[in-house]
């Protein structure tokens, strides 16, 4: 499994040009199989097969960041429904003693 940036369509508005890729959030975790499919379906597609594929690979983005913030790889500040990452402790707010 690896992360695969997005080559659909709309990549020139993600930040993807000649020689750069598009913004490290715009990826999917995919097989290198899979990776493969979407890197070559690409060229050489009907545009009706590319709007699929830039679809396909757009609902794949959405998965993996879902799933990254479930595992709390990608964290939201101010997200009162985020889970505790498991290596962080809870410290006492300033000025408060353990146990108050």
């Amino acid at each position: 499994m690896g992360a695969a940036h997005y080559t659909g369509l709309r990549g020139h508005l993600l930040g993807k040009g000649t020689g750069h890729k598009p913004h490290d959030l715009c990826i999917a975790d995919l097989c290198r199989s899979c990776h493969h499919k979407f890197d070559v379906a690409f060229d050489g597609s009907s545009f009706d097969k590319k709007i699929d594929l830039s679809e396909q690979f757009l609902f794949l983005i959405i998965q993996t960041l879902i799933r990254r913030i479930n595992q709390g790889v990608i964290t939201i500040k101010g997200d009162k429904n985020a889970r505790a990452q498991p290596h962080s402790k809870a410290k006492s707010p300033p000025n408060q003693k353990k146990g108050d």
